[in-house]
């Protein structure tokens, strides 16, 4: 047997070692007014005394009244002209009453039980889903490589479901062929939050692999992020390692360059992306046109292209280290909902 043929396994173990290294990177997913007192009544002062002898008083005389006169009769004449006038006075009350009618009178202003009627509260309405271009869920396949030649070395699924008021993003990365069979290994992510009309706000974030978990969580009433236990203040616009890739998507950078605060789980890190241009990317299911931005963390660098017709989605990333190894994930097969 070759010596080439013997260092082969060795070769395998180290790319999926690598990708272990990696995979933390490169997997995407997507807070009583007082009472007046009156003076006292006076005081009377009583004193006893006998009193004196009581004298009778001499009777009145009264006056004889003077003698009654007859009480002289009214002539005929006159009670024939007193007539008409009496039947003028009782007709007259009727007569006033048709000339002047009354005034309306509104019974409810003289009812003792009308109650004025209360004010008519409109419901308050409902809030309104944000509006993104991310589809309401979908399902998206990457194919992982190694280096130029394009060695194959693991698959990372991604899944997202969105109502236009909440998210939630995962990530499953793992070995897969050779490199399953000699260094099997799995890296989940996941985030969730909230949909605005400025994109995703995360709520929390959460990585698993191999060496341990991460978690990232965002209070953002208080305005801080607390992950590793520690508590770093909260910028409008962090994203995670997860959710930054679909605020991408959804900023739709053309030109220029953007600054994106983004909490890893471990630190907390301000990231520049540089829009490079639009390119031609090769894909299995034919060429796309896709935006191409970069940015660089350290020694290492992230490229993302997002496509311009295919939903406006990640079709490529790269993640390059410090030793210049490059692993792409590239999209294979997708398949995605409308938002309900």
């Amino acid at each position: 047997m070759c010596r080439k043929s013997l260092e082969m396994p060795l070769v395998l173990a180290l790319v999926a070692s690598a990708l272990i290294h990696v995979a933390a990177l490169v997997g995407p997913g997507w807070a009583l007014p007082g009472s007046d007192e009156t003076d006292p009544p006076p005081t009377i002062d009583a004193v006893l005394a006998k009193p004196p002898p009581r004298r009778e008083a001499a009777p009145a005389t009264r006056p004889k009244p003077p003698p009654s006169k007859p009480r002289p009769q009214p002539a005929a004449s006159t009670l024939a002209a007193a007539a008409p006038t009496a039947a003028a006075s009782v007709a007259a009350p009727g007569a006033a009453a048709e000339e002047t009618p009354p005034a309306a009178v509104n019974p409810a202003a003289t009812s003792p039980t009308a109650v004025s009627p209360a004010p008519t509260v409109e419901p308050a309405a409902a809030p309104m889903p944000a509006r993104t271009a991310l589809p309401g869920r979908g399902r998206l396949r990457y194919v992982i490589t190694r280096g130029e030649g394009g060695f194959v070395i693991g698959q990372a699924v991604h899944s997202w479901e969105h109502d236009g008021f909440t998210y939630t993003l995962k990530s499953m990365t793992e070995t897969t062929g050779l490199a399953a069979l000699f260094k099997p290994a799995q890296v989940f992510q996941s985030s969730q939050g909230e949909v605005t009309a400025e994109g995703l706000q995360p709520r929390e974030f959460r990585h698993e692999r191999v060496g341990g978990i991460d978690t990232a969580r965002f209070d953002w009433m208080r305005r801080v992020v607390a992950y590793a236990g520690r508590e770093d203040s909260l910028a409008a616009g962090t994203q995670d390692m997860l959710s930054m890739y679909y605020q991408l998507v959804l900023l739709a950078p053309k030109e220029g360059a953007l600054e994106m605060p983004i909490a890893t789980g471990r630190k907390l890190e301000s990231y520049r992306f540089e829009v490079l241009g639009e390119e031609v990317v090769a894909l299995p299911a034919g060429e796309r046109r896709a935006v191409h931005l970069k940015t660089r963390s350290g020694n290492d660098s992230i490229e993302l292209w997002i496509e311009l017709q295919m939903r406006g989605l990640p079709v490529k990333i790269r993640f390059t280290d410090r030793n210049g190894e490059i692993f792409d994930q590239i999209a294979q097969d997708m398949d995605t909902q409308e938002q309900q």
